[in-house]
């Protein structure tokens, strides 16, 4: 067989002319037997012609304009997107500030701040999706070398629920169909129907002045003039600040707010208190009871439509306790008992109650300071008026009692609080309560009624009956004794350690 057949040159080796000639016929007989198909497999692989340094010359020249191409569409793609799809937030963007929606916004004192780049997104809250997960609408930055919060002071539910009472509202004002209406142009008679002209005095005493000035309203009554429907009108109850309403109130709150807008037309600034008013009143009680008068609020700094700015006081108690010493421990007790204790004194006949302290809503500065970040839950009641007025048992001591949580025994946090007491009593100890009761709950956050040192327990052996008083005492007056034993006692004990 031919397969078999040797050629052997004189020297004794194979030419290299036949070899290759042989080689080739002897594969390609071996091609013949196979199918067509694999027929070309073979003799593919037995080609020895082939030269290895051509053949990867011949791949490198295809694969090289290949992999340029795909690098090419990779930035083009990428630049493409990030210009249809923005990776990182633009704070100064007209969706993220809602300017268009003024006056039914909360100012606009900050806006060139914002518009000129003075105040930039940090952490997390640089990049764009973080408006897909932040349900709260509070972002982090910094302004002028500080740390802030910007909120958007409501869920966007709750935005929409404000724009939709306030186009309801006034519909059969505008006399308009709905859809027609923005809510820039609603919020103005929305508030005129509340606006009064008030004199006040001028420079020299003399009541020659004419005002524009809110008065007190129900946000949850219907108004007949509108042709809205009923039931998605009377479901909107308004801010903390429409409990217990007083005109004495809300003028002393319109006129820190007008006083920190200085340059805004007077009106502008009741449109923007109004819309305030319906959603979200903290930094109203920020501007009333501000920091630089010693009140434990962070420093408001103004806002931009729908947008405001506020001081970044640290982490909350939840994320500081675990690491506290016990010295940082007792400090914070103590300040939280002189906070209850500044609310209940309150100022020019002006009570403070806070309704939804938790370890969440105070902060720690880096100063060891606390201050409660979170201001919507605040109740301000009108002492004067209680005393005016004179309801039933109004000088008589309210104690609070929890009612309502004992059916909630799982919620270890369940703080409840009765408005019509807070509105119509003189003295009442919730306060003190709500603040005993994340103090020296079974809980014991703070390690103080099971982790208090020998020492202390045998120098103040009265230490544990007035924690235990301060958060389970019935009796009224009995809370308030026992906190300002526990200030005296934990302030003695910080001054000597």
């Amino acid at each position: 067989m031919r397969r078999r057949r040797r050629v052997i040159s004189a020297s004794g080796k194979l030419d290299s002319t036949l070899k290759m000639r042989f080689r080739t016929e002897i594969f390609k007989e071996r091609i013949s037997l196979e199918s067509g198909e694999k027929q070309q497999l073979l003799e593919s692989e037995g080609d020895t012609f082939k030269n290895p340094k051509k053949e990867s010359r011949f791949c490198c020249s295809i694969m090289t304009p290949i992999l340029v191409w795909i690098a090419i569409f990779g930035v083009l793609s990428t630049t493409l997107l990030r210009s249809a799809i923005p990776i990182y937030l633009n704070v100064a963007d007209e969706k993220f500030l809602e300017i268009k929606k003024c006056p039914a916004c909360f100012g606009v004192q900050l806006c060139p701040a914002f518009l000129t780049g003075d105040i930039v997104p940090e952490t997390w809250s640089r990049y764009k999706a973080t408006q897909l997960l932040n349900q709260r609408n509070v972002y982090f930055a910094t302004f002028h070398d500080k740390h802030v919060v910007l909120k958007k002071l409501g869920h966007n539910s709750r935005l929409e629920q404000l724009d939709r009472h306030i186009l309801e509202q006034s519909v059969g004002l505008l006399r308009s169909p709905i859809e027609q209406l923005s809510v820039s142009t609603a919020v103005r008679p929305y508030t005129h129907q509340n606006v009064w002209l008030d004199r006040v005095k001028d420079l020299e005493g003399n009541d020659s002045t004419l005002v524009h000035r809110l008065r007190t309203f129900d946000p949850t009554s219907h108004d007949l003039r509108s042709n809205a429907l009923e039931g998605s009108a009377n479901l909107f109850r308004g801010s903390e600040m429409f409990i217990c309403p007083s005109q004495r109130k809300l003028n002393y709150i319109e006129n820190e707010f007008v006083k920190n807008n200085v340059g805004l037309y007077r009106l502008t600034c009741l449109y923007n208190l109004m819309t305030l008013l319906l959603l979200n009143s903290e930094p109203l009680i920020f501007q009333s009871f501000p920091a630089n008068k010693g009140w434990p609020f962070p420093v408001y700094y103004g806002a931009c439509g729908r947008v405001i700015v506020e001081e970044y006081v640290g982490p909350n108690l939840a994320q500081w306790l675990p690491d506290a010493s016990l010295n940082e421990r007792i400090n914070a007790a103590l300040q939280m008992l002189t906070i209850a204790d500044q609310f209940t004194n309150g100022t020019a006949g002006f009570r403070l109650y806070v309704t939804d302290l938790s370890l969440y809503n105070i902060a720690v500065g880096l100063d060891g300071i606390l201050k409660i970040v979170d201001g919507e839950n605040i109740v301000v009641v009108d002492l004067e008026k209680i005393e005016n007025d004179r309801p039933n048992n109004f000088d008589v001591p309210y104690a609070s009692d929890n009612a309502g949580c004992e059916h909630l025994p799982s919620d270890p946090h369940c703080v409840s609080y009765s408005e019509q007491d807070m509105c119509n009593r003189l003295y009442n100890d919730h306060n003190y309560f709500a603040v005993c009761q994340e103090l020296f709950s079974s809980l014991d956050s703070f390690g103080l009624m099971n982790g208090l040192p020998d020492y202390i327990l045998e120098r103040f052996p009265l230490i544990l009956k007035y924690q235990s008083d301060c958060y389970s005492s019935s009796t009224p007056g009995t809370r308030e004794k026992a906190a300002k034993n526990l200030i005296s006692i934990y302030g003695e004990i910080l001054s000597t350690i």
